[in-house]
Formats: C-alpha cells, sequence, structure tokens
C-alpha cells in the first residue's frame, strides 16, 4: 500500500508499561487493606483509560462513582510517582522508528492514557522528534475505540485514512482502525493475544517491529 502515515498505540505497543501500571494499581489497593492482582491480570485491565483499570482492579461493590472517584485520584498520584520504574521499549521499537524517520513518514500516537502521561512518557522514552502528532486522553475526545482521535490525526496529518496503518496489541486498537477506516496491524509482542486481534479486524500481524517495514 502506499503508506502516507503511521499511528501507533503506546502502551503495549511501543513500551511496556504493564509493571508500572500494575505496581501502581496495586500499592493503592495495599494502602486500603484490598486484595492485590497479579501482574498478568493487568493485561485484561488496561486498554479502556485510567478509570476503567481502577473500576476493573475494584472488587466487587467497590464500583460506586465516589469509590472509584477516589480511587482514581490515587492511582493517578502513585502512577505519576512511579511510571519509569520498571517501563521499557520494547526490542526493535527505536531500530523502527529511527527508520520510518528516514523514510519520511509521518508519525503519530494515539493512545487512551491520560494525555499529560502521554505527553511525559513520551518525551522520556522518545527522541522528540519522531512523532508530528501525539494525543492522549483528553475531556473532548472520546476514547479509543472512537475513530475520533485518529480523524483529527489525519486532518494534522493531512493523509488520506486508507493510505494510514494503525499499529496496536488489542482488541481496542483493532477497532479503533476498524472504525476510522485505516488498515489495522496487530502486534504479538503485546499486552493481548493473537487471536483477539484477529477477532477484532487486524489486517495483518507482525511478530517483530522492523515486519512494518514490508507493509508499507
Amino acid at each position: 500500500m502506499n503508506t502516507e502515515a503511521v499511528i501507533f498505540d503506546l502502551d503495549g505497543t511501543l513500551l511496556n508499561t504493564i509493571d508500572d501500571l500494575a505496581d501502581s494499581m496495586n500499592q493503592v489497593l495495599h494502602e486500603n487493606s484490598l486484595p492485590e492482582h497479579d501482574r498478568d491480570k493487568y493485561f485484561y485491565f488496561v486498554g479502556n483509560g485510567a478509570r476503567k483499570l481502577v473500576e476493573r482492579a475494584l472488587p466487587e461493590g467497590w464500583g460506586d462513582e465516589k469509590s472509584v472517584e477516589k480511587f482514581l485520584n490515587r492511582y493517578r498520584e502513585v502512577y505519576g510517582e512511579r511510571w519509569n520504574r520498571k517501563t521499557r521499549l520494547y526490542s526493535g521499537i527505536e531500530d523502527l522508528l529511527l527508520k520510518l524517520r528516514e523514510l519520511q513518514i509521518p508519525l503519530a500516537i494515539l493512545s487512551n492514557k491520560p494525555h499529560k502521561d502521554v505527553l511525559k512518557v513520551v518525551a522520556h522514552y522518545f527522541d522528540n522528534t519522531l512523532f508530528s502528532v501525539i494525543a492522549g486522553q483528553k475531556e473532548h475526545l472520546p476514547h479509543k475505540p472512537s475513530p475520533d482521535g485518529v480523524f483529527l490525526i489525519l486532518k494534522e496529518l493531512n493523509v488520506l485514512r486508507e493510505n494510514c496503518l494503525f499499529v496496536g496489541d488489542s482488541s481496542v486498537d483493532m477497532q479503533t482502525a476498524v472504525n476510522g477506516g485505516l488498515k489495522a496491524v496487530g502486534v504479538s509482542w503485546g499486552f493481548r493475544s493473537v487471536k483477539e486481534l484477529r477477532e477484532y479486524g487486524a489486517d495483518f500481524i507482525i511478530d517483530d517491529p522492523l515486519e512494518l517495514l514490508f507493509l508499507l
């Protein structure tokens, strides 16, 4: 295809953030004498924004709005202190991004992580010249799998949806690509299974970041 741009998910696609996310939420649960969760459970708690993560991690009966808001605020505080303790780039991601820059293909990030957190994380782990657009969760912007964020990015980059790849690791990302009319690329190294990616509309599955180059 004639690829004019690539939009990436962040957590589970470019960065392995699961340990810092899990440790942060488990600390909040521990502080309140609530049951903590194994790391692997967080692969399915994350993906739909911080509020959903908190709702899924809280025990049954703790899902009222007041409780969720309380734990969400504390989770944000804790994650704000420990977001970079264990988070790392996936192997091969840096090489891929540099190659895409050499090819002069515009790159963007669309994440359900709060926007200010996305900016902070991206600034810490990546060269600030790599991404033309960086978009996280904002109050006025519906979460993925809504395609609204995709449409804003396409408009800013001035590219056609049929000439753009969306790369992600979850059903949410594949649905976002499908809803936006983009080619959906699932990554097998992320938080969810290849089976899930295929079921939710992946056009391609890649097992190594540099395989993306063959889809351009």
